[in-house]
C-alpha cells in the first residue's frame, strides 16, 4: 500500500486469486504486527509493517500474508483428540482406581470381618490373611494378628481361671459341708438327748447319756476346729489371688529356721526328727516375711510327719549359687511321678493318701504361693513307698 499517491499493489497470486486485503489508515500508532483474517471464509494470517521515513512519516504499508486453513484444521483436529484423550484417561484412571482401591482395600476388608468376628467373640483361632508387600497394610495386619494372639491367650487364661475357680468353690464347698454335717448331727443329737431331760428334770441321767453328749461335744469342737483351719487357709489363698503383697524385709534365716524347728517338735509324729547341718544358714539373710516362711517350713515338717509311720523326718540347710536351700526329707508313702505335678494343685491330695490322713490339700498351694513371693524356688523328689525330699530355695540378699 502506497499511502502517498493511494495505490495498492497486490502480487501475481492474490491478483489471480482474486483476494483484497484490508489495510489500515496511516496514523503514528501503526506499528508491526500480526492478525488473522478470513477471506472468503478462509483463514489467513497477515504481518503488518509499516514503512516509515527518518522524518518518522508514514508512507506505506507492507502486508505479507499466509493460508492458515490446513494449520487451523490441525489445531481443532488435535483440540477433538486431546479432548477425547482427556475424556478416555479420566474413564481409564476411574476404571483402574476402582480396581486399585478394591484391591488395596481388601486387606482392610478382611481386618473388618475379622473384628466383626472378635466383637460376636465366636473365633479367635482365625487369623487375618498376610499380603506380600510389606506396606502399611502388612504391618497393620500383623499388629492386628498379635493382638488377636494375645486376645486368644488372655481368653483362655479367662477360661482357665473360670474353671479354676469353679473347681475351687465346688471342692471347698465340699470340704466344708463335712464338718458341717457333722456339727449339724451332733448338734440334733444333743438337742434330742437334753429336751428328754428338760420334759423330765426330776429322772435321773444314764451314764451312757453323758457319754454321748461327751462325744458329740468333742465332736463339735474338733470340726469347728478344721473348719477354723480350712477358713484360715482358704483366706490365705484369696490374699495371694487378689494381689496381696507381702511387706518383705532383710531377715537372717537362720532364726527363723530355729523357730520352726522348735514348734515343729510340738507336733504330733510317730517318726524320728532329725535337725542337720542348719548352722550352713547362719550368715545368710534374704528379703522376705519371717511370719510367711514359718508358715512355709511348717507346713513341709507337717506333711512329712503327716505322711511318715516309720523311719524319720529331717530338715538341713543348704548353699548354692547365691541361693539358701532348706531341705525336708521323711522315709513316708512317696509319690509317684503322674502325681508330682498336682501336688500345688488347691485341694489335691494323691490317691494313695486319700482316707488314710487328714487335710484339705491346701497346704502345698499356701506354700507354692509364699515361694513365688519371696522370687524362690522349690525342688520335689519322691518315690513310692520310699520317701520324699522337698528342697526350698530362697534367694539370699544381693542375688535378687
Amino acid at each position: 500500500m502506497d499511502y502517498i499517491h493511494q495505490k495498492v499493489r497486490y502480487t501475481r497470486n492474490l491478483d489471480e486469486a482474486g483476494i483484497t486485503l484490508h489495510y489500515p489508515d496511516p496514523s503514528p500508532e501503526l506499528k508491526l504486527n500480526y492478525s488473522n483474517i478470513n477471506v472468503n471464509g478462509d483463514p489467513f494470517t497477515i504481518l503488518n509493517i509499516p514503512i516509515v521515513l527518518q522524518d518518522r512519516s508514514i508512507v506505506g504499508l507492507l502486508q505479507v500474508g499466509i493460508y492458515t486453513g490446513k494449520e487451523a484444521e490441525i489445531l481443532h483436529n488435535l483440540q477433538w483428540i486431546l479432548v477425547l484423550s482427556s475424556i478416555s484417561v479420566l474413564a481409564i484412571a476411574f476404571l483402574l482406581g476402582l480396581f486399585v482401591s478394591k484391591r488395596a482395600l481388601k486387606p482392610l476388608h478382611n481386618v473388618i470381618l475379622a473384628s466383626n468376628r472378635i466383637e460376636s467373640g465366636d473365633d479367635l483361632i482365625k487369623r487375618i490373611p498376610r499380603s506380600k508387600p510389606n506396606d502399611e497394610i502388612g504391618l497393620l495386619t500383623d499388629t492386628l494378628n498379635s493382638m488377636l494372639v494375645r486376645l486368644q491367650e488372655a481368653y483362655l487364661d479367662l477360661n482357665e481361671a473360670y474353671d479354676a475357680q469353679r473347681r475351687f468353690v465346688g471342692d471347698a464347698s465340699h470340704e466344708l459341708r463335712t464338718p458341717l454335717t457333722t456339727i449339724r448331727g451332733n448338734g440334733d443329737l444333743l438337742k434330742k438327748l437334753w429336751s428328754t431331760f428338760t420334759r423330765n428334770p426330776h429322772q435321773p441321767l444314764e451314764p451312757h447319756h453323758l457319754d454321748l453328749s461327751l462325744e458329740a461335744i468333742n465332736d463339735i469342737t474338733a470340726e469347728a476346729e478344721r473348719m477354723t483351719r480350712l477358713i484360715t487357709d482358704l483366706l490365705t489363698l484369696a490374699r495371694g489371688d487378689s494381689g496381696n503383697v507381702m511387706v518383705k524385709k532383710s531377715v537372717a534365716i537362720h532364726p527363723i529356721v530355729n523357730e520352726a524347728v522348735r514348734k515343729a517338735n510340738l507336733l504330733p509324729r510317730t517318726v524320728e526328727w532329725r535337725v542337720e547341718h542348719i548352722d550352713e544358714l547362719l550368715p545368710v539373710h534374704i528379703q522376705g516375711d519371717s511370719d510367711y516362711l514359718q508358715q512355709l517350713l511348717l507346713i513341709l515338717i507337717e506333711n512329712a510327719f503327716k505322711y511318715t509311720s516309720s523311719g524319720y523326718v529331717e530338715l538341713s540347710g543348704l548353699q548354692k549359687d547365691g541361693y539358701a536351700g532348706i531341705r525336708i526329707s521323711d522315709t513316708g508313702i512317696g509319690m509317684s511321678s503322674n502325681e508330682l505335678s498336682q501336688i500345688f494343685e488347691r485341694f489335691y491330695r494323691a490317691d494313695i493318701s486319700r482316707g488314710k490322713t487328714s487335710g484339705y490339700g491346701l497346704g502345698l498351694s499356701i506354700a507354692k504361693w509364699i515361694i513365688d513371693e519371696h522370687a524362690g524356688y522349690i525342688e520335689v523328689l519322691s518315690r513310692e513307698n520310699e520317701g520324699t525330699t522337698f528342697i526350698v530355695w530362697l534367694p539370699t540378699i544381693g542375688a535378687i
